[in-house]
């Protein structure tokens, strides 16, 4: 089986049709989103009815809750102890909760933590960050007793998580760890697009990067009156870094 497997949108609508454009419908027999849909870009309702139209399963994120919270809902699934949400909300929480519908956040409030199936002889679990919640990812710089709490002893075969934003594929005591790097802002130096094909059959990972126009999401901005300086949100999608104060 090969699945393509998308994750951390951020409301880039021009990264996510780039992708898409990208996956050969034809050479996959399944395609899976894990999360943060609308947080930090210019289009966050685009983007959500993009993958409700193509009938993609989808995942929470972290920035998924932040906002199904912000709303004034309350998530699925308990989170780490200790988290709240800044009061008074931010810019980059309040300008894409402002172009949310009612339906948009229904739909959020409603994705699931994670995802399996099993596929020639292997299992695959999906989730956002890791087993853990979807707010503690799995990084590759960590080491094996940073990781091992977070894969809650998991049994799966392969673990494919997001949220990192850095594309990676590593054995880990027994099973593959993996990411798909990031579709709406990479944090890797390389501004391109991010996706991954899993191939259950060869147990084989294929990342893969796609460029776009960035021009375009930063008229998009621009005519959106996006939250962030458009000029520094292109800066951020070229560099493939992201400010802390953006």
């Amino acid at each position: 089986m090969r699945i393509a497997i998308i994750s951390d949108v951020h409301g880039n609508l021009t990264a996510l049709e780039a992708v898409l454009a990208d996956i050969d419908p034809e050479s996959v027999d399944a395609l899976i989103c894990l999360g943060d849909l609308a947080f930090k870009g210019p289009q966050p309702a685009e983007c959500i009815r993009r993958i409700r139209e193509l009938g993609i399963p989808c995942l929470h994120g972290n920035t998924d809750v932040a906002l199904v919270m912000a709303a004034g809902r309350k998530p699925r699934r308990p989170l780490p102890e200790g988290f709240s949400l800044p009061d008074p909300l931010p810019p980059s929480l309040a300008w894409p909760l402002a172009q949310l519908s009612d339906a948009d956040v229904e739909y959020l409030a409603g994705l699931p933590f994670s995802h399996r199936l099993e596929a020639d002889g292997q299992t695959v679990l999906f989730v956002h960050a890791s087993p853990q919640d979807a707010m503690t990812g799995i990084a590759p710089t960590m080491g094996p007793d940073e990781i091992r709490p977070l894969l809650r002893e998991e049994r799966a075969d392969w673990i494919i998580a997001g949220h990192v934003h850095q594309a990676y594929a590593f054995r880990f005591e027994g099973r593959w760890l993996a990411n798909p790097g990031a579709v709406g802002f990479s944090l890797d130096g390389d501004g391109r697009a991010a996706y991954a094909v899993l191939d259950t059959a060869r147990s084989r990972f294929e990342l893969r990067r796609v460029a776009y126009d960035v021009d375009a999401a930063v008229a998009a901005a621009r005519e959106r009156g996006f939250y962030a300086d458009p000029d520094r949100y292109g800066q951020a999608l070229r560099a493939g870094t992201w400010p802390a104060d953006l």
